[in-house]
Formats: C-alpha cells, sequence, structure tokens
C-alpha cells in the first residue's frame, strides 16, 4: 500500500483544487497524503509552460525521493506542446479521447515507473466547471442564457472543444463578467461538488477510481 499521491499540476487554479476538492475525497478512503505539486525550474515553482523535459525531471524526481507514493499529473490537453512523447503521431487519431489516452500512455512509457499514473485533461481543466448549472448559482453576474447553451450542447463536459473560441476557459470568459480563473472557478467547483463532477466527467472518474486503487495495492 502506497502512502498517498502528488500531482504534478499545470498552475495554481489546479493545484487549489487539488488541495481543497481532491484532498478531502481522498480523504474519505483514507488517503491522506494528497499533494499538489507545481512544476518547478530547480530555482522555483512556478507552473505553467508545460515542457516535456521539465516534466519528465520533475517526475523522476518525486518517484526517486519518495518510494511510497504514488505520482500522477492534472495537465491539459490543449495548448500542450508539441515536444510531448509522440506528440505528432496523437495528432493523427481522430478520436479525441484515444488521442489524449494515447499520449497518456506514452508518457507513462518514457517514464516506465509502475507508481506513475499520468493524467491529460481533455480539453482543459475548466471543462469540470460545466459540471452542473447549480454551480454557478453563488456567482453574481453569469448570462445564464450563453452557460445553459452550453450546458445542453455537451451532456459530458469533457467535450468542450479545443477551439480557441470555444474552449472551456473561453467560454467563461462569455458567461462570467470578470472571470477569474482560480477563484470563480473553485467557487463553483466546490459549490457542484466533486461526486457531481465524478458523475459527468468519465474520464476524470476513471483517473480518480485509477489513482485511489493504485494507492490501495
Amino acid at each position: 500500500m502506497m502512502r498517498g499521491v502528488y500531482i504534478i499540476c499545470e498552475g495554481h487554479t489546479e493545484k487549489e483544487f487539488v488541495n481543497s476538492v481532491l484532498r478531502p475525497y481522498f480523504n474519505n478512503y483514507q488517503i491522506y497524503d494528497v499533494r499538489p505539486i507545481l512544476m518547478s525550474t530547480g530555482k522555483s515553482q512556478k507552473g505553467g509552460d508545460i515542457k516535456f523535459d521539465r516534466l519528465k525531471l520533475n517526475i523522476e524526481t518525486l518517484l526517486k525521493h519518495n518510494n511510497d507514493i504514488i505520482v500522477s499529473t492534472l495537465i491539459d490537453f490543449y495548448k500542450l506542446k508539441s515536444d510531448f512523447p509522440k506528440y505528432e503521431l496523437a495528432l493523427k487519431i481522430n478520436n479525441k479521447i484515444k488521442r489524449v489516452d494515447f499520449l497518456e500512455n506514452s508518457l507513462a512509457e518514457v517514464i516506465n515507473n509502475h507508481r506513475f499514473n499520468p493524467y491529460i485533461q481533455l480539453h482543459e481543466f475548466e471543462a469540470l466547471v460545466f459540471s452542473s448549472i447549480g454551480g454557478f448559482a453563488s456567482i453574481g453576474t453569469v448570462n445564464f442564457k450563453l452557460l445553459n447553451k452550453t450546458f445542453n450542447s455537451y451532456p459530458n463536459p469533457e467535450d468542450i472543444n479545443e477551439n480557441p473560441l470555444t474552449s472551456p476557459s473561453n467560454r467563461l470568459k462569455e458567461i462570467i463578467q470578470g472571470y477569474d480563473k482560480i477563484n470563480h472557478g473553485i467557487m463553483i467547483i466546490r459549490e457542484t461538488g466533486i461526486k457531481t463532477i465524478i458523475n459527468k466527467c468519465p474520464r476524470f472518474s476513471k483517473w480518480v477510481e485509477t489513482l485511489i486503487k493504485k494507492v490501495k495495492e
């Protein structure tokens, strides 16, 4: 049995999500050491700008210095850099779920450690925010007409696409006046509740389930 889960996060919003949403959920399964890790350059933790070589170094460093944890990632497919393993091959896969699965498997092959379980969000972390309209109730400046249109068009929020004009984050900017990624996004997710997100988002649900299972092995 592993001690816990360390998740390398793309940015501060994902870090806050792990701290305030994922960790309490994992605690229900007696998994208490759940840590978000921002990408390190060697001098600082900065997040963002996910270059593969830097990501690989961070993953391998965590695995080397902690032999009783599972290491994972929480990064977006949207704007993923082309330096990722087999990236060009992945783009030839039309089915976007299979494409991201392929990229995750390619990353796992490079790291080659049974304690590493990669996760790439399809298409963008902000897709999880669209798991429930009710989660937006605590936000004052919401365009519910646009929100309902998106919600009704995508029963699975993970399908909201990566087009720069219609990506989840850009939709949120249109829907919420003065949208703040960290404050509004996490507020909505907390209001929605992780169980609703798990029920609505199958890839995310599978990732969470897999991490719990691997820790318990």
